[in-house]
Order: structure tokens, then C-alpha cells, then sequence
């Protein structure tokens, strides 16, 4: 864990690999080892319940356990009510990086942006994955994602989304052939669990919205 920015307003820390970003409802008020509770004690401020999923506190964004990078926490009541207005209005984006097991080769200039857009639905044991649908009536929500691919350079693909769903990118990149390495969800060549020590290889990677005076902030990882 590391504190990369801290003001007044927000904070951004690093989360690795393997450690959750919130506790899940039916774990609340008890605390598990989270980023959430790691920063909570640091900064107490960012534990206020600040939305109706009070467990989550400040926490304006999660990734997947598995998946490292920038999460971004608010101090207060209005920044979150602010951060919020933001990606509802598009203009939260998070940039990720990923690495396939699949070379996608350089794609063309012209060909770049292009977008993955899916509804999506759990399946399998226990609900645990989701697989992208077209049919909204197939779906669990209405909300259509998007997943814009930003660049292409071998197997190395860096993608930008507003609003993000549970292992969104994940299952985005494998519906479309490009599978991560270290994901043994998605990825049919990846034979290993969770536990024997392999890493998904997928990063938030740079963060960028306005400040509540309208300035533009973005802060990316060097």
C-alpha cells in the first residue's frame, strides 16, 4: 500500500495485488484486512459512511482483489456527492493497463480508439464470473459498459473506462480473444488458482477528473 496523493478533498493509494479495496456488507462493522481499513487509519475521516453502501466509506471506486493500482477515496460528504455527479456525467475515467497471453500486434493509429461495450450477467459456480451480453434481457442490469481500448503494442493493451462492472475488462478482453495473463477466471490457458501464486497481470494505471472549482486533475502513475 502506498499514499500517493493526499489533500483536503481526496486521496489516492496504491492497493497491490491480493488485498481486498472494501470489506463485503456481510463482513461489516468487523473489519477485515482491507485497503479501506489499512488507509482508515491513517486517514479515520475516509471510514464515515459517505453513501448508502456505508461499509465502503469513502471509497469512490473499487478494483477486483485480484488487480492492483489507484483507488481513489473521498474525505468528504461533498467531494463524494461531487466524484459521483463526475462518472455519472462521464467525466471519471481510469485508465488500466493489461497483458494478454494473446499478441494482439500494433494496432493502426486509425484504428484507435474502439470500444467493447457489453451488458453484463453472473454465471457459474457461486455467481463468481460474468459474461458480457448484447440482449439486455439477459442481463442483471440495464447499464450498458464500455471498455475503450486506447492502445495496442503486442500483447500490452491499455484501456479506459467511466463506469466499470465486476471484472468488467476481464471479461471484456477475453470476449474479444485477448485474454489476461495470471486471470485464472477468464483465461483458458491459465491453469493456476489464486493461491499458487500467480498474478493477474492487470493495473489501474491513472486516474483523471474535474476538481469541484472545475479544474482538471489527472494523476497517472510515472
Amino acid at each position: 500500500m502506498k499514499i500517493l496523493v493526499a489533500t483536503a478533498d481526496f486521496i489516492i493509494s496504491y492497493k497491490p495485488h491480493g488485498l481486498p479495496t472494501v470489506p463485503l456488507k456481510a463482513q461489516a462493522p468487523a473489519c477485515p484486512d482491507t485497503l479501506l481499513s489499512r488507509m482508515g487509519k491513517l486517514f479515520p475521516d475516509i471510514l464515515n459512511p459517505l453513501t448508502p453502501s456505508f461499509w465502503e466509506g469513502g471509497t469512490v471506486h473499487r478494483l477486483d482483489t485480484a488487480t492492483a493500482g489507484l483507488v481513489l477515496f473521498a474525505r468528504s460528504k461533498s467531494f463524494m456527492d461531487h466524484i459521483l455527479s463526475e462518472q455519472q456525467c462521464g467525466r471519471f475515467l481510469k485508465t488500466y493497463r493489461a497483458v494478454c497471453s494473446v499478441p494482439a500486434s500494433r494496432a493502426p493509429a486509425d484504428a484507435l480508439p474502439f470500444v467493447i461495450s457489453s451488458y453484463f450477467r453472473a454465471y457459474g459456480p457461486g455467481r463468481k464470473m460474468v459474461k458480457p451480453e448484447t440482449d439486455p434481457k439477459r442481463a442483471d442490469s440495464s447499464v450498458l459498459y464500455t471498455t475503450k481500448v486506447i492502445s495496442i503494442d503486442q500483447n500490452v493493451i491499455n484501456v479506459e473506462i467511466t463506469r466499470g462492472f465486476r471484472h468488467q475488462i476481464r471479461a471484456h478482453l477475453a470476449w474479444k480473444g485477448l485474454p489476461i495473463e495470471g486471470d485464472p477466471l477468464y483465461n483458458p490457458a491459465c491453469t493456476s488458482s489464486p493461491s499458487s501464486g500467480s498474478v493477474l497481470q492487470l493495473e489501474c494505471t491513472a486516474l483523471a477528473f474535474n476538481l469541484p472549482d472545475g479544474t482538471p486533475f489527472e494523476y497517472r502513475i510515472p
